[in-house]
């Protein structure tokens, strides 16, 4: 009996243990990652936010983890930044949402050739015969969205 209580005290106090160790670092947000450079990707049900810009994820499409990136130093228009994006994919087809952010505040405008209204964003919409790209600003952000057609661009935007 007294071998019984001491095995049953040790799985309980394991069990504690276990449990307090998993509840710190336990996310329950799915999909969510987050760094101390300020960066911020987050997936829930069909909505993706990146640095606080929320999108839709169309029917279908799933994100490409590999294919994730966040606040990594770049450069937009000659200024230094960061870029947080991911891809989302479905078959063949894949969108590419990138937020770019400043080091030192906000982008004070976006400036280009092609001006394009989709979904309510004023931004700018360079075409090829692989893909659409359209850039605009939101938040003192420059958001960049590429895509295989205009369509699938306007599917993301939310």
């Amino acid at each position: 009996m007294k071998k019984i209580m001491i095995v049953l005290i040790a799985l309980i106090a394991i069990g504690v243990s276990i449990s307090a160790v998993s509840a710190e670092g336990f996310n329950f947000s799915f999909g969510s990652e987050s760094n101390t450079d300020g960066g911020d990707i987050t997936i829930e049900n069909d909505k993706l936010t990146i640095q606080g810009v929320e999108f839709k994820i169309p029917n279908g499409f799933k994100e490409n983890e590999t294919g994730r990136l966040l606040a990594n130093q770049t450069e937009l228009c000659g200024e230094p930044c960061k870029v947080s994006l991911t891809e989302l994919t479905k078959d063949n087809t894949t969108i590419i949402v990138k937020t770019f952010f400043a080091d030192d505040g906000e982008f004070e405008n976006l400036t280009g050739n092609n001006s394009k209204t989709i979904a309510g964003h004023k931004g700018f919409l360079t075409q090829n015969e692989d893909n659409a790209i359209f850039d605009y600003s939101v938040d003192g952000k420059i958001v960049e969205i590429k895509a295989p057609t205009e369509a699938d661009i306007e599917s993301v935007i939310k």
